[in-house]
């Protein structure tokens, strides 16, 4: 009995970090001298949520690092279907799936194309360990984010 209590245990608690790695990654960078800074230590293969408050709206991007250990950067909205609420796109495996219409993209598409049904491109520079975005541009788009409802932890 107490064999099967151990390894019951131990199955949870591996089966509760497996599922915290998979949890998406939310960022709230705070601005500064009319910038955010994204760590590069914080991207990877997975898609990383960076959450900006222009007033009462939230603008949302998407950050990954693609195959070709590009990083790539996108506003996590999709394009054609953008008014809807349901325009922002979530990871399904090595994926993001449109919530809206369900067209699927892989990691490598973010910020690649510019119109479109797709995750819209964000102009950003870069340093050697950061990606760094203007806020007024964030701003400008925010209109776009109006009735978005995509999720922000």
């Amino acid at each position: 009995m107490k064999k099967l209590l151990l390894i019951t245990m131990l199955f949870a608690l591996i089966s509760t970090f497996a599922f915290a790695a998979k949890k998406s990654k939310y960022i709230t960078p705070v601005p500064k001298n009319g910038q955010i800074t994204i760590k590069k230590s914080q991207l990877s293969k997975d898609a990383t949520y960076i959450n900006y408050k222009a007033g009462d709206i939230t603008v949302q991007l998407i950050a990954v690092i693609a195959d070709d250990n590009t990083y790539r950067l996108s506003f996590n909205t999709c394009q054609n279907c953008n008014p809807s609420p349901k325009a922002f796109f979530s990871q399904k495996g090595k994926n993001l799936v449109c919530q809206n219409c369900g067209n699927l993209f892989t990691m490598n598409d973010v910020g690649a194309a510019s119109y479109g049904c797709n995750p819209a491109r964000i102009p950003f520079t870069q340093t050697d360990s950061e990606l760094i975005v203007s806020t007024e541009i964030l701003k400008q788009v925010a209109p776009a984010f109006k009735n978005w409802q995509g999720p922000v932890n």
